[in-house]
């Protein structure tokens, strides 16, 4: 096996040799945080998503406990119309919507090119950082009066019809 060296390119950035690996070429919480290696960043895409799933779940949980017997079981109304909201808005936009794209597009897809890295590593990182504090903002809105739209937030339920259709 031919053993290949690296130059830094303009930003001082050197692309890891053929004996390093993503997970051990650096270690530290700053090494990942500030990465630009994009195979770093789809673990930590993905990461994050199963953490949100790990917190939709949670919701669905309580909703499904709170429906286990009649009258209130374990959270008040609102708070149960808080947590139907929430758990359709995190599998939604944090689950759903980034899992592929984000975690698996960021890892396979420069692989499968043949590419070194993606076009942009700095905007990708940024894009992470600004979906980790989207995640924050929405998860941190249970605390600060959430939504609470309830199963109209589902949209069979909230469409409306021009017929008498009940």
């Amino acid at each position: 096996m031919a053993s290949t060296t690296t130059t830094p390119d303009a930003f001082g950035n050197a692309h890891p040799t053929a004996d390093e690996s993503y997970l051990t070429n650096e270690r530290g919480l700053r090494s990942w945080i500030l990465t630009l290696d994009h195979k770093r960043i789809g673990v930590m895409y993905l990461i994050g998503v199963l953490c949100s799933f790990a917190l939709g779940g949670f919701f669905a949980l309580m909703v499904r406990t709170e429906l286990f017997t009649p009258g209130k079981t374990i959270i008040e109304a609102d708070t149960y119309n808080q947590m139907f909201t929430l758990h359709g808005a995190v599998m939604v936009f944090l689950v759903i919507i980034p899992g592929i794209p984000a975690a698996l597009g960021n890892f396979v897809l420069p692989i499968q090119l043949g590419a070194k890295d993606v076009a942009f590593p700095r905007l990708n990182l940024f894009s992470f950082h600004l979906w980790t504090i989207g995640a924050l903002f929405l998860v941190l809105s249970m605390y600060i009066s959430a939504a609470d739209t309830g199963w109209t937030f589902y949209t069979p339920y909230s469409t409306t019809t021009t017929t008498a259709v009940i």
